[in-house]
């Protein structure tokens, strides 16, 4: 069937084109999205949440390449994440639906917590270990 990711790459970077959502947020810290590897197809699977839709693209080594290049080129950062334990609650916010790009890999990576833009999700993530990747 299929089985849970034990590490992920997070990105964040601030896309082109969409300056109206930059004032509201952190240099190089407008958007984020996920990646990870499966060993059993040997490709890469990147997932984004972008304009009310969630893209998922399978990818080989040299085609992500090119997407951590555009991120860096777009003064973005790469986290090397591991998956976390899902802390189960009875009450959570229900109205923190997948609705942006954070809340997509708050659930992705297995994180439940109130966390609203994606610097904030940025140093939760740096405060539970997660590492910087460097190309």
């Amino acid at each position: 069937m299929g089985y849970f990711q034990k590490e992920w790459l997070i990105f964040f970077y601030d896309p082109p084109n969409e300056e109206w959502y930059h004032v509201f947020r952190k240099k190089g810290m407008a958007h984020c999205g996920a990646v990870y590897y499966d060993p059993h197809k040997d490709k890469w699977c990147m997932l984004e949440h972008i304009h009310k839709r969630i893209d998922v693209r399978i990818l080989d080594g040299s085609e992500l390449d090119s997407v951590f290049t555009f991120v860096k080129q777009h003064k973005g950062i790469i986290l090397k994440c591991p998956r976390f334990k899902h802390k189960w609650r009875l009450f959570q916010a229900a109205w923190l639906r997948e609705h942006s790009c954070v809340t997509i890999v708050m659930r992705l990576i297995g994180i439940n917590r109130l966390i609203i833009t994606p610097f904030q999700l940025y140093k939760y993530l740096i405060r539970n270990g997660c590492k910087q990747w460097d190309l």
